[in-house]
């Protein structure tokens, strides 16, 4: 065709498209015999999945989002602890504690020989019997522990072991030295120390012609420490018939030493009033003195009586007896002079009304 044909015909196709008198045709999708789909075994491709369009990404929004999540991160973070110091060591603290250990056994002269040593913790407690001694009254005790003074008690008779060295059961233990000075009845002394950081006298008694003895009276698991009062010796009559009245001293935790008191152990007076308040009866029926009183009263008679009641408190029951059983005219003046007497015994306790 000539180039003057093909510029004749060109505005006339380009007139019949925009007009739609001609259509093109697509050409037909080419189709495969189904024998030859099944020699070949290859199933047919499955159609495909539409794939729905993308929206276009909010870049603002994914910021935000972003944003968001590193604050969360931040303050969900915890920091990591910073290592403790490493903790000083002192050279003497690897040195070992070692326990106090009593000190040697030192005599305390050429004269003496240790005849009885106990050792309690950090305490040696040793009897040192005089073996030159012409009164046999010079023994010593000496507890000793290191680096506190120590304690010498003169005129020792005795170290005295209960079962339980914790008489007042305090946790500390407790040692008990009896003394005699020497005399036909004069004179004894008990003595108690509690053994803590440094001994401590808890107990003394006064000196007299009576010794004591210890006994958890009450079963509270604290001794008692039980005694006589010989204050009235040689008073009123002789030694022999003088009256010594019972004491009861306890342990006061407050004080912490033992203290006169028998009217907390009242019942323990109940053999003791029995016994006085036959003997005075007897004595005031016979209307005798038989006791030796220097001034021919029946005095030593019915004192016993009356200590009895005083020393636990009743002193109103004391004067009573005294009145039904003393006929003498001195009455009223003997009263006053026991009142008086008894007030200024250490272990005479009045009770407060």
């Amino acid at each position: 065709m000539s180039v003057r044909a093909v510029k004749l015909l060109l505005p006339l196709l380009i007139f019949s498209l925009a007009c739609g008198l001609v259509v093109p045709v697509s050409p037909p999708t080419p189709t495969f015999d189904s024998a030859m789909e099944t020699s070949t075994g290859e199933a047919r491709a499955p159609a495909k999945t539409k794939i729905p369009p993308t929206s276009t990404p909010n870049i603002l929004a994914t910021q935000l989002k972003s944003d968001a999540g590193t604050a969360t991160a931040i303050a969900a973070y915890t920091a990591t602890p910073s290592p403790s110091a490493t903790p000083k060591i002192e050279p003497e603290d690897l040195v070992e504690e070692v326990s106090l250990i009593p000190p040697p056994a030192v005599s305390p002269g050429k004269s003496y020989r240790l005849q009885n040593e106990i050792l309690i913790g950090a305490y040696g407690i040793r009897y040192w019997r005089h073996t030159d001694s012409v009164t046999g009254t010079d023994d010593i005790v000496i507890i000793e522990k290191t680096g506190v003074t120590s304690v010498k008690i003169e005129s020792a008779s005795a170290i005295v072991t209960l079962i339980d060295d914790d008489i007042n059961k305090d946790g500390i233990p407790d040692i008990i030295v009896e003394t005699y000075s020497g005399g036909a009845h004069c004179c004894f002394t008990t003595q108690v120390y509690s053994l803590g950081e440094e001994p401590i006298l808890i107990l003394k008694t006064p000196e007299s012609n009576v010794i004591g003895e210890f006994e958890d009276i009450d079963d509270d698991g604290i001794y008692e420490f039980i005694t006589a009062d010989d204050t009235f010796a040689y008073i009123y009559c002789p030694f022999v018939s003088s009256p010594f009245v019972k004491v009861i001293m306890a342990y006061d935790a407050q004080e912490r030493r033992y203290l006169p008191a028998s009217p907390k152990f009242s019942e323990e007076y109940a053999q003791n009033i029995k016994d006085d308040t036959y003997n005075a009866e007897r004595v005031f029926r016979a209307n005798a003195s038989e006791n030796g009183e220097w001034d021919e009263t029946t005095k030593c008679s019915i004192l016993p009586l009356m200590l009895d009641y005083i020393y636990i408190g009743d002193i109103e029951t004391a004067r009573a007896e005294l009145d039904r059983l003393y006929e003498f005219d001195d009455k009223e003046r003997f009263w006053n002079e026991v009142m008086l007497t008894v007030q200024d015994s250490p272990l005479y306790i009045e009770i407060d009304e």
